[in-house]
């Protein structure tokens, strides 16, 4: 293997986990096809991303779209950033997958997922099937402990959604980071951060997860929403490339229950039961010649039940039509 794209790093994780399999997974993939994976140990300050998709019953996956970027290569995305809203936009609306019903947010998509393009860093998706059980083999937390009280009054889905979210980007961080980066989060004000409470529990939280994958120190890590942003709709603006990739994937798994056995495991890029909006998204998500790369896992559960299969994508150099 050529060190020089030895980009992941092997996270310590118990055998047979979902962990365990997207380790091996990664580590192959830095064999094969090191430039699948970013190079995100230069950065002195890791953003991190995440919104989610799925909430409503006639979906059968809740999609989980994380994105770890260089603050380093910040400068670029920023600039398209502005003018894109200067160009598209006549108002600070936010640009959001549930809300591409206008002209002005069509008009930008395009332009803003190629601005995406410079982010240096991976955008990350993660599919959890419905029907599966939890991914943890035990209750997430011990309630009963006074340490963890302010938990007790989150909801048990509320509280099993922010364990997935902060185990798999403790999970990315043992992967990509090194010692002393800093690490600010920016996630979605969904139902694991809906209030300040609810944001102080989940930084308290990550600190919890990220100690059981981290071998390492980092530096200052810090959490928010798009609450913080600064008036510019810098946050809310990053934040809803995340979002559009997660609506974008939770439409086609949606549609891809009537899909016979032998294509349900084909991501499609272009499907045409499958909105406009869809199809540019995920032709562009397969797209991984940019400097932010492209991953993708879907977990469902086994026939028994007992188990959880793993359908690992990542996108390869594709030919342009």
């Amino acid at each position: 293997m050529n060190t020089s794209h030895a980009y992941w790093n092997p996270v310590p994780v118990p055998d047979r986990t979902i962990f365990d399999i997207l380790n091996r997974n990664l580590l192959q993939l830095q064999n094969t096809n090191a430039d699948s994976l970013p190079n995100l140990r230069r950065a002195h300050t890791l953003l991190l991303g995440s919104d989610y998709s799925g909430e409503s019953s006639r979906s059968p996956y809740i999609v989980y779209s994380f994105l770890l970027v260089s603050l380093d290569a910040w400068q670029s995305w920023e600039r398209k950033r502005i003018a894109i809203r200067e160009t598209f936009f006549s108002d600070s609306r936010r640009m959001s997958f549930k809300r591409l019903n206008d002209i002005q947010r069509q008009k930008a998509l395009v332009p803003l997922l190629q601005a995406a393009d410079t982010l240096e860093g991976l955008s990350f998706s993660v599919a959890m099937n419905k029907r599966s059980e939890s991914i943890f083999p035990n209750p997430p937390l011990d309630l009963t402990n006074p340490d963890f009280a302010s938990f007790t009054k989150w909801k048990k889905s509320v509280l099993e959604k922010a364990f997935v979210a902060t185990h798999f980007l403790s999970f990315l961080l043992s992967g990509l980071c090194r010692p002393g980066q800093d690490v600010l989060w920016f996630t979605d004000e969904d139902s694991i951060a809906a209030n300040d409470q609810r944001v102080i529990d989940l930084t308290q939280l990550f600190g919890w997860i990220s100690s059981l994958y981290l071998s390492f120190s980092l530096g200052h890590c810090r959490c928010g929403t798009s609450r913080c942003d600064n008036g510019t709709m810098q946050i809310e603006d990053f934040l809803s490339v995340s979002d559009l990739i997660a609506g974008a994937i939770s439409e086609q798994l949606e549609l891809k229950r009537n899909d016979p056995k032998e294509l349900s495991n084909v991501f499609w890029i272009n499907r045409p039961d499958q909105t406009d909006k869809s199809n540019i998204i995920n032709w562009w998500l397969s797209d991984s010649k940019k400097q932010l790369k492209r991953l993708l896992c879907i977990i469902d559960p086994s026939k028994d039940m007992k188990r959880h299969l793993v359908s690992w994508y990542h996108f390869h150099d594709r030919d342009e039509a």
